[in-house]
């Protein structure tokens, strides 16, 4: 028997959870319910950017929003924050580098080729972002670059793509 699929989430998701978006709340519905993952994880970076946010004293309504996220990733909607061992580290480190020396990703974009990477090394096969540059990126140019570091290329699809393709 076929082990579940994992699902790996952005650091937009849980803000726009935070915010009761309702595509938001209605893609986790459908994926729960249609996709069935064994887990939806937090990749570390996306951990790291939500607590760094919940710091930034600069975007108060952001900050708040970032408290709420962290607090609700486990209690209220059921994610997984995961962390990585150093030779993971150094694989998705490397993944990363190569994302953005194939300019896959614009170069202010570094924290998104490593949440690609992470989600790739975890076996993730979607990552749920609302983030254009995420979204936009070359999945024909990842895909390629990913088969030459043997690791698997997932799927980085929107809120609002999980409620077109898999509401019917």
């Amino acid at each position: 028997m076929q082990k579940s699929p994992l699902v790996a989430i952005d650091t937009n998701f849980p803000l726009l959870l935070a915010q009761e978006n309702e595509t938001a709340a209605d893609a986790l519905d459908i994926l729960r319910k249609r996709v069935k993952p064994s887990e939806i994880i937090v990749p570390p970076t996306v951990f790291d950017e939500l607590l760094f946010q919940t710091r930034d004293p600069s975007n108060e309504n952001l900050r708040a929003l970032a408290k709420t996220a962290l607090s609700g990733l486990r209690s209220r909607w059921d994610f997984h924050p995961v962390t990585l061992d150093a030779t993971q580290g150094v694989i998705v480190e490397e993944a990363a580098r190569k994302i953005m020396e194939a300019g896959i990703l614009p170069p202010e974009e570094r924290n998104d080729a490593t949440i690609i990477s992470e989600s790739a090394l975890l076996n993730s096969i979607l990552i749920v972002s609302n983030d254009s540059h995420l979204l936009e990126a070359d999945h024909r140019s990842l895909g390629l670059l990913f088969r030459e570091l043997d690791l698997p290329v997932p799927l980085i699809i929107s809120p609002r793509e999980i409620l077109q393709k898999f509401y019917r």
